[in-house]
């Protein structure tokens, strides 16, 4: 038994980290920490202080010591005890001396990634759908670097945590082996196929019944921006927030979320776009992971505008 993680699911924010986490925190020999973000790795110095809308929901939830945080883990039995702040590869500064210096010895590391135009759009869908309305993804995109500089959260600043190369470069430097990338779009395929492929990265029995495919924090634009905001609310109350996981089971908790949304799409014409901007940096990224990632629009669009 360990008061230290042995492994971090780090991100990709919007790339289905809350997915795969609630997928191994229910193989008897691995735990997740509740809550799954606590933050503590990317502010290990006392904590975020974001601006911005939402910025009190993480100013107020996330970890701020360390003692804290060792209690997370104190006395699991598990074999395998992790978190899975996405915040850890946003600030990699910050995170990774962290890791080396808290995490136990030989931590693995996993990130998932997505396309990266689809996942900021969704990083868009996702905060509307929380009741935060700070314009339409083209008209935040275009405040980014202003909101930015004024302290607003690392999660409205869409197209930097798109750039996956510059995040993922340093982690990949220092982490070696113990890194294991894990696509999306080739997980929702196979879902337990490349579950039992993170299974085994983390050494545990990779033949433990999981449904891998159910649907976990889909993302899409509220129907209602009243029940939006009444979820939200209902978020922010951390009593309320027990009674419901007391009382709701997490299938049905997403059921009731998900009937409030709607899926949308990025314009074509932003697509092309925020494509091209990420041209570079996918460039690096499948030099980084040593592999082709075509399967991705914005590969292919990225590079057929150049």
């Amino acid at each position: 038994m360990s008061d230290a993680p042995d492994f971090l699911v780090i991100g990709a924010a919007r790339s289905g980290t809350t997915a795969l986490a609630s997928f191994l925190g229910e193989h008897p020999d691995v735990f997740v920490s509740d809550p799954k973000e606590p933050h503590f790795l990317a502010f290990p110095d006392g904590g975020p202080a974001f601006t911005g809308p939402g910025a009190d929901l993480i100013n107020r939830t996330a970890t701020r010591d360390e003692q804290t945080w060792r209690a997370l883990f104190a006395g699991r039995p598990e074999r395998r005890r992790g978190e899975g702040s996405v915040s850890t590869l946003c600030y990699p500064e910050a995170s990774i001396p962290a890791i080396q210096r808290l995490c136990a010895p030989g931590c693995r590391l996993v990130v998932m990634l997505r396309d990266p135009v689809d996942r900021a759009f969704s990083s868009w869908q996702y905060l509307r759908s929380r009741g935060h309305d700070a314009g339409t993804f083209e008209e935040c995109l275009a405040a980014e670097e202003e909101r930015t500089r004024a302290g607003w959260s690392h999660m409205w600043q869409f197209a930097r945590l798109s750039r996956y190369g510059e995040q993922l470069a340093p982690f990949a430097e220092v982490f070696g082996d113990r890194l294991r990338v894990v696509v999306q779009e080739e997980f929702a395929a196979d879902p337990a196929g490349q579950l039992r492929r993170v299974l085994e990265f983390l050494d545990v029995d990779p033949d433990v019944p999981i449904d891998a495919a159910r649907p976990v924090n889909e993302g899409g634009v509220p129907r209602s921006r009243s029940v939006a905001g009444a979820l939200d609310l209902l978020r922010r109350s951390p009593a309320a927030r027990r009674v419901v996981k007391r009382l709701v089971p997490p299938r049905s908790r997403e059921r009731i979320r998900s009937a409030n949304l709607r899926q949308a799409t990025v314009a074509p014409a932003t697509r092309r776009r925020l494509a091209g901007s990420f041209a570079d940096d996918l460039r690096d990224l499948q030099r980084i992971v040593g592999r082709d990632l075509s399967c991705w629009p914005s590969v292919r669009t990225g590079d057929a505008g150049r």
